[in-house]
């Protein structure tokens, strides 16, 4: 509080003013002290020796009759210096000492009787009984006040007869002295306050308008166009006022204006579909619109408290290799493929456009975001899903014209060698049949969806169905095939030939990729709670790697393409089964440890009373 005070300038006129006063007191109370003091000394000084030589030359005479040795003309002349000395000496407090040209005391003021008869030893009176007069200041052993010392000779014409020696205390005269100077640091003290006094009111009809418009000013700053400064006066602090509401006033009407057309323009780049980032000459992020936001996975709000620049945000080169403040107009496209925080890759396509100042400069630039990851994701399954139907009916036909060409040249008539040859042309024929229904499966479930045909079923009759009709071939190969299904298993809504090429794509797959010797759990679980049903199909096969795992249920994805071909696998079955188990309303999952075996797991919906 007391800081703040000091700062005020309230305070800084109420000191200056003070100050002012105390350096004028000072000046002129030292000069009138000094000049104070030097005439009551020199008074003093003047007085001390007036009396001093008036005595002197009155004594004269007396002296020179203490020459005489009559007792009685001693006697007499003794009495006439005692009482010359106690009329003549008036100075309060003043000791007098009348001493012979001996150096004898003979007479001395009624408070040293006691030294008369004695000699005196003081340096003073030695000097003056030489004829010169002396006087000195020093300070008194008994009192420790200080005194003035003064010695007169007494003589007539060249004959010294002997000396006057005066000594007065000056502690009255500085006792004076002290008490002008504590009247003039009290007039002193009176003049500060009366001089604060009048400074904090001349102060204040400065500092109330100021601080009046300092609120006005800071209320301004918030935002507050309302408030309206008083005016106390015509003077020139008073037309500051006027001209600060004024401002107030045409600043209100230009920020509602401004605040307008903003909001038009905000409205605009919130409603965009393409993602808009403003910088400013130095590349600091200034505007960033919602759909940006949502692209980049970033706020607006850090991207301005960090002070991110427009290389970092959309992680550029830094500006030497790759400038995009340049002097053209607009720069080529780009197309960025940026890694997200939550780990999704998306590719966009950047146009940047620079934003010209009130000279024609560069002031800045404005990036324009284009998410083009979902275009390019289909363009590469449509080249992915051509190449590889492409692929897929190239081998079957390839080697159907081979066996075919090779039964022309003559095979034919080889009943061995042709029956064989047909098998295999049969076989591949079969192969493009699956390739093609899954085709056509996929193609509808992409252009009208999954046409289910609900019907309440129950479960553990269904998947004891899809046991036996897996049961012979997984014997055959040497698989062990175990079903576990509890006995509260619900009965759900399903369609049961769909749920059918569910459990026939992942129970073959099992199959297939599992070698002689192994193990295929199906198994099936109620999760009341989440009211869901698990179903899972486990093997001990061969297993899938990590890295191909997060691809499995891509389309014509295989990972073991020479083998999956060999034994008839179009690579759709997964995505069909995904496909399908979605249309349920459910999910599902794939776990795998290479050359440790796979788990596919999916869950369907399914209510209390059993309804999916």
């Amino acid at each position: 509080m007391f800081r703040q005070l000091f700062k005020t300038v309230q305070y800084k006129v109420v000191v200056i003013y003070m100050l002012l006063i105390l350096i004028a007191m000072q000046v002129i109370g030292a000069y009138f002290v000094r000049e104070v003091e030097s005439y009551y000394t020199n008074n003093f000084t003047e007085t001390l020796n007036a009396q001093g030589t008036l005595l002197a030359t009155h004594l004269d005479r007396y002296l020179s009759r203490l020459r005489d040795r009559e007792e009685d003309v001693q006697q007499d002349v003794q009495a006439d210096i005692d009482n010359l000395v106690n009329n003549l000496v008036a100075l309060n407090g003043a000791s007098v000492e009348v001493v012979d040209q001996n150096g004898t005391v003979i007479s001395t003021t009624e408070n040293q009787k006691n030294i008369v008869g004695q000699r005196t030893q003081q340096k003073e009176v030695t000097v003056a009984l030489l004829g010169t007069r002396n006087e000195s200041l020093r300070i008194d052993p008994v009192t420790d006040h200080l005194v003035k010392v003064i010695a007169i000779p007494v003589k007539r014409g060249n004959v010294i007869y002997g000396a006057v020696y005066m000594v007065a205390s000056m502690e009255g005269l500085y006792t004076t002295i002290h008490k002008v100077t504590n009247i003039l640091y009290t007039g002193t003290v009176i003049a500060l306050l009366l001089t604060a006094g009048l400074g904090i009111v001349l102060a204040r009809t400065i500092t109330i308008p100021v601080k009046e418009m300092t609120r006005q000013a800071t209320a301004v700053a918030e935002g507050d166009f309302n408030r309206v400064v008083r005016v106390y006066s015509g003077d020139e602090i008073g037309q500051l006022g006027l001209a600060f509401n004024y401002m107030t006033a045409r600043l209100k009407d230009a920020i509602l204006q401004q605040e307008e057309e903003r909001e038009k323009l905000s409205q605009i780049l919130a409603h965009m579909s393409d993602g808009v980032i403003a910088a400013d000459r130095d590349g600091r992020i200034i505007l960033i619109n919602r759909s940006a936001e949502e692209m980049l996975r970033i706020r607006e709000a850090d991207m301005l408290r960090q002070a991110k620049t427009l290389y970092e945000v959309l992680r550029l080169p830094p500006e030497d290799e790759m400038p995009l403040f340049s002097d053209t107009e607009e720069t080529e496209p780009l197309l960025l493929e940026m890694m997200l925080p939550n780990r999704e890759m998306v590719l966009l396509r950047v146009n940047f456009s620079p934003l010209p100042t009130d000279h024609g400069k560069k002031g800045g630039i404005i990036a324009v975001l284009q998410d083009v990851t979902e275009e390019a994701r289909l363009e590469q399954q449509r080249r992915e899903f051509v190449a590889n139907v492409s692929h897929e009916l190239r081998t079957p036909l390839t080697t159907i014209k081979s066996y075919t060409e090779a039964l022309l040249d003559g095979a034919v008539e080889v009943p061995e060698l042709s029956q064989q040859f047909l098998q295999v042309t049969m076989n591949e024929t079969e192969r493009m049949i699956r390739l093609v229904n899954d085709l056509l499966q996929l193609s509808r479930m992409d252009s009208q969806g999954v046409q289910l045909k609900l019907q309440q079923t129950n479960l553990a009759e269904l998947l004891h169905y899809t046991e036996s009709r897996f049961q012979m071939q997984s014997v055959q190969q040497g698989i062990q095939l175990h079903l576990v299904v509890p006995d509260d298993l619900p009965s759900l809504y399903l369609d049961r030939d769909a749920f059918t090429q569910i459990m026939d794509n992942l129970v073959s797959n099992a199959i297939k990729y599992t070698p002689e010797g192994g193990q295929i759990f199906i198994q099936a679980k109620a999760q009341k709670d989440q009211g869901r049903v698990y179903i899972s199909v486990s093997d001990t096969g061969i297993g899938i790697s990590k890295r191909d795992v997060r691809r499995i249920f891509e389309r014509f994805f295989r990972v073991d393409k020479a083998r999956s071909r060999n034994q008839g696998g179009t690579g759709l079955g997964l995505s069909i089964a995904r496909e399908l188990v979605r249309a349920h309303g459910g999910d599902i999952q794939l776990a795998s440890e290479l050359n440790e075996g796979t788990t596919v797991t999916f869950w369907i919906p399914y209510t209390e009373g059993g309804e999916a």
